[in-house]
């Protein structure tokens, strides 16, 4: 059997005719850029997130880097970032002339909350990047308390988590603004780049629907230096359908999760991801740690034809481009541990109950 770690192949076998009839209608309107299904997907982003605006860009990089500058970060200012996840989550504070603070991982791959709320009250810190990992929200209720006592400027990049909840609200609700990815990989990914900014304050998204295009205004006025990052029209139609099935596909990645958590419960040597009381988890990735046995099992699964990947394999205070902002007192142990124990699993709507129970299957006949 062969089973891919993602397959973009069969989703779109599925949904063939509707994914062809909403590219067929954009090029019979013409408005590739900034269509009517752009603005009809940033209405359903607010809808699926909960929050008064949303501004769809050309990704997600893009929309974390809109929102430090809206934020009124400037060159020397200290943002605390984690140092277990995507690099994107860093680049923009770079991009913004801004420096990284680096925070170890805590409880359940989500960033050491204790520690970032020391930055934020130690002054250490102008603003915090709140990472929420995998497709599952944490608590960030007492870090928004801090950050708001402070003065600290909370943004969330919730690029994994479109669609997740904490006790009911969504990212966005208590930041100054909350990013999203439409990468492929995504749970409403396109077929191509995208991402949003999602908020609750409208000089905020006027700002960044500025930036987007050139600093220009709704009245075709250049106000300010800008930028290109338009998200194409086809690919605002393609995830907005995508949201339109968002409930639906987390109900079936939440099933695959739990046969496979079933089978890791069973095996001392292994954690499964942990789903929080109060957390409606997505399951953008599952991952597990394997300990020791990581790179074995990934071997194993291979040969059984079980693709997987590796979430992070470098923490970000090893990945070369942000060796400047490191020294040597610096330490990250909850990081370097998990990159070298975690292991991403299959998980997609698109899998059958054969597939899952082929990978259960081959779980289980490891050598433990």
């Amino acid at each position: 059997m062969n089973i891919p770690f993602m397959r973009l192949d069969r989703q779109f076998e599925q949904h063939k005719d509707t994914i062809m009839a909403l590219c067929e209608q954009v090029f019979s309107h013409g408005r590739v850029l900034q269509g009517p299904e752009v603005a009809k997907l940033e209405n359903q982003l607010c809808e699926v997130m909960g929050t008064k605006h949303a501004v769809a860009v050309g990704s997600a990089t893009d929309a974390l880097f809109f929102a430090l500058v809206t934020a009124g970060i400037k060159p020397g200012d200290k943002i605390a970032v984690p140092a277990m996840t995507f690099v994107a989550s860093a680049s923009p504070v770079i991009r913004a002339g801004a420096t990284p603070v680096f925070v170890d991982a805590g409880e359940n791959y989500q960033p050491d909350i204790t520690k970032t709320i020391e930055l934020v009250n130690s002054g250490s810190v102008q603003a915090v990047i709140a990472v929420h990992l995998y497709g599952q929200l944490f608590d960030i209720t007492p870090l928004a308390d801090a950050c708001r006592a402070k003065g600290v400027i909370l943004i969330e990049d919730a690029a994994q988590a479109i669609g997740a909840t904490f006790n009911g609200s969504s990212p966005g609700a208590q930041s100054f603004a909350a990013s999203l990815s439409f990468d492929p990989m995504k749970v409403a990914g396109a077929f191509g780049s995208g991402g949003a900014i999602v908020t609750n304050d409208s000089a905020v998204t006027e700002r960044i629907k500025r930036l987007r295009y050139h600093g220009r205004d709704d009245s075709r006025t250049y106000l300010e230096l800008g930028y290109n990052s338009q998200i194409a029209s086809i690919q605002a139609g393609i995830v907005g359908f995508k949201l339109d099935h968002l409930e639906e596909w987390a109900k079936r990645r939440q099933h695959i999760a739990r046969r496979y958590t079933s089978v890791l419960d069973e095996i001392s040597s292994t954690t499964p991801p942990l789903e929080i009381p109060g957390s409606h988890h997505v399951f953008h990735k599952y991952v597990m740690t394997a300990g020791e046995n990581r790179d074995r099992l990934r071997e194993h699964l291979s040969a059984a034809g079980i693709g997987t990947m590796i979430h992070y394999a470098s923490p970000l205070h090893k990945v070369p481009v942000f060796a400047d902002y490191i020294t040597e007192n610096d330490a990250f142990p909850e990081s370097e541990r998990l990159s070298h124990e975690a292991l991403s699993l299959p998980m997609y709507p698109e899998l059958d109950d054969d597939d899952v129970d082929y990978i259960c299957e081959t779980l289980t006949s490891f050598n433990w």
